[in-house]
C-alpha cells in the first residue's frame, strides 16, 4: 500500500438504495412485497445490517437470499452500487475493481437478481459486498472536523464522527493505516469508509468518485 488513504462518505450517499425497484427475500422468510416503502426487516437481518455498516463479516445466510427487480425502469437508473435490502450490492466495473484488491475477511459474494417473476435470473452478474475489516488508525486529537459522537456504555468506548463537510487533509491516521487491507472500517468512526490509495484511485479512474464521495486522508508519523 503506497503512503496515502482515502476516506469515503458512500455509505451516507442517499441516492444509494432509493425507490429502485427491487425487493428482497431472506432465508427462512417470504419476499418482501413489491413496494417502494422500506419494510419493517425480521430482527435477525436488522441486527445483521447493523454489523454490516460496522465492518463486520457475515455469513452468507444473514444476507438475502436473492432478490427481485419488479419495476426495470427504476433498477436499470441504478448505481453500479446497490442495496439489497439493507445491505450493499455491487455490479459492473466497480464488482471487478473490487475483486483486483484485499477486502480481508469479506469479499463479493455472488447471488441472485430475479426478473418479476421470481423464477428468470435478471441479465448480468451481481455480487453482495461483505466488509469484513476493522482498524483502528484514526487520530482524533489530530483531525478537524472530527467530533464525538457518543460514547457505548457497556465498554466506555468513545466513538467519533467526521463532519460531512470535512476537505482533503482533514482526517488523520496513523502510519499503521497503511498495512493490511484495502477497504476497511476504522472501530471508533461511525459511518465512514476507508480506502487504500490504489483501490481509491481504480475507482476514480472508472467515474467512482462522486458516488463514494471520497477525500484524501492525512497520515501522521514517519513511513518506514
Amino acid at each position: 500500500m503506497s503512503g496515502k488513504v482515502w476516506i469515503s462518505s458512500v455509505l451516507s450517499n442517499h441516492d444509494i438504495g432509493v425507490k429502485q425497484g427491487v425487493r428482497a427475500k431472506f432465508f427462512g422468510h417470504e419476499w418482501n412485497p413489491a413496494d417502494l416503502k422500506i419494510p419493517l426487516e425480521p430482527d435477525e437481518v436488522y441486527e445483521a445490517s447493523k454489523r454490516h455498516r460496522q465492518g463486520y463479516a457475515l455469513q452468507r445466510s444473514e444476507f438475502p437470499e436473492a432478490v427481485a427487480v419488479w419495476d426495470e425502469k427504476r433498477f436499470k437508473k441504478t448505481q453500479e452500487i446497490f442495496t439489497a435490502g439493507p445491505f450493499y450490492a455491487v455490479r459492473g466495473r466497480l464488482a471487478k475493481v473490487l475483486s483486483q484488491f484485499d477486502l480481508g475477511e469479506g469479499g463479493l459474494i455472488p447471488f441472485t437478481v430475479y426478473q418479476a417473476d421470481l423464477v428468470t435470473p435478471f441479465p448480468g452478474e451481481f455480487f453482495l459486498l461483505n466488509f469484513g475489516v476493522r482498524k483502528n488508525t484514526i487520530l482524533p486529537a489530530e483531525s478537524e472536523k472530527v467530533v464525538k459522537f457518543a460514547v457505548a456504555h457497556q465498554t466506555g468506548i468513545q466513538y467519533w464522527k467526521v463532519k460531512s463537510w470535512h476537505e482533503n487533509g482533514d482526517v488523520a491516521l496513523s502510519t499503521m493505516a497503511l498495512d493490511g487491507a484495502d477497504l476497511w472500517f476504522e472501530e471508533i468512526i461511525d459511518n465512514k469508509l476507508f480506502l487504500s490509495e490504489q483501490l481509491a484511485q481504480a475507482l476514480i479512474e472508472i467515474g467512482m468518485k462522486e458516488v463514494f464521495a471520497m477525500k484524501e486522508c492525512r497520515i501522521v508519523g514517519s513511513l518506514p
